[in-house]
């Protein structure tokens, strides 16, 4: 069988890749386009944090439900930097409920081949996918009472040093061949994070020795020529029968982490400076709401005028994630007093209803249990 270096395989394989998609996670640096946000900018929200791609498996209402949960999930893992946010026992509970988050939707159909890239030749593959965008209120409420650290807009883009040996020498991938690394590009927007790339300038190719050393200090007056602080420095070889990824991420003179991953696909290797990326900077700048101690609230519910309020109150506290069972204490014409059961303190408690538009706190309301009242 014939062998094609790395460069000429991914290139082959990639070339077709859609435009948006590189555009939006991988981009020639510059001296604005990567300088880190102060930290008040968290407060600004980045609208791509609160949307996800996820392949639909058939038309029906229930793969769409399924999807939207999908979907869901991967919004939260960049919401919290968490890979396993899904996991959360809040979490699972809201996936059920993932429409009702659900501001926008869209399908598309893309081609591709086998393997997922796009199709340049053979049999195509179809795939319809599905576009949603979440209530960021909402959105936010679920992580807070999750308890799951928050990762604000506010992130760095690290500029990309990534030289691959395929066999014939180090050789450093510049703001040219994009394609190369659509496979980090893509798992980085999955995981919330953009990267810069250089632009491979005389003087940044002869720093290639510099960066195969995994040696980042004597790149930073490089990547400061980008406005950048932040950089990760990536190394990808062959090693036995498959390819390995050396990695080292740094924000000025601070090392944030440094890993190794290794995979009979070139590819995945190139994917794993995403996570490891992702992982590193999340640790180090998400941060986790004060949600209280779990256990039992007990809650008035007013301006309930008719039948159907009564209903409407109950369905609504039912199918919050936080809220474990519902039992109630009292009713009479106008107001219902509940115990609640939940999964979070009474502050995590309030930052979930207050994201949504059923119920609101009572400003009138004196002291004792929290009253709140039935929008309309």
């Amino acid at each position: 069988m014939r062998t094609f270096p790395l460069f000429s395989c991914v290139a082959l394989l990639l070339a077709l890749a859609p435009a948006p998609l590189l555009a939006q996670a991988l981009a020639p640096a510059g001296p604005d386009a990567g300088t880190e946000a102060p930290a008040d900018a968290e407060a600004v929200r980045d609208p791509a944090l609160y949307q996800a791609e996820v392949e639909l498996r058939s038309q029906g209402a229930a793969e769409r439900r399924t999807a939207a949960a999908r979907a869901l999930g991967q919004v939260l893992v960049k919401l919290t930097g968490q890979p396993n946010a899904a996991g959360n026992p809040v979490v699972r509970r809201a996936l059920g409920n993932a429409q009702a988050l659900v501001v926008d939707s869209r399908s598309s159909e893309s081609v591709s081949d086998q393997q997922g890239n796009t199709a340049i030749g053979g049999v195509p593959v179809f795939k319809s996918l599905m576009t949603f965008a979440f209530d960021p209120d909402n959105v936010d409420a679920l992580v807070a009472g999750s308890g799951l650290p928050y990762w604000g807009a506010a992130r760095p883009r690290p500029l990309l040093w990534l030289a691959i040996d395929d066999g014939s020498g180090a050789r450093l991938v510049n703001s040219q061949q994009l394609a190369v690394v659509k496979p980090l590009a893509t798992r980085g927007l999955e995981r919330g994070l953009r990267f810069g790339l250089p632009a491979g300038s005389a003087v940044e190719q002869a720093a290639v020795q510099t960066l195969w050393a995994q040696n980042p200090l004597p790149m930073l007056p490089l990547s400061a020529r980008y406005g950048e602080r932040t950089q990760l420095l990536g190394r990808v070889y062959r090693s036995g029968a498959g390819w390995t990824a050396d990695w080292v991420l740094n924000s000025g003179e601070t090392e944030l982490s440094r890993w190794s991953f290794s995979d009979p696909s070139a590819q995945r290797a190139i994917a794993s400076g995403a996570d490891g990326a992702a992982d590193a900077i999340a640790r180090r700048d998400a941060r986790a709401f004060n949600v209280g101690q779990p256990g039992t609230l007990v809650i008035a519910v007013a301006g309930l005028r008719a039948a159907g309020d009564y209903t409407r109150a109950m369905g609504y506290l039912q199918t919050l994630a936080v809220v474990r069972s519902v039992t109630v204490l009292d009713a009479s014409p106008e107001q219902l007093t509940l115990q609640l059961d939940l999964a979070v303190g009474p502050e995590g408690f309030a930052r979930f209803v207050a994201a949504g538009g059923t119920l609101r706190a009572d400003p009138l309301a004196g002291e004792g249990a929290p009253r709140y009242l039935l929008g309309r």
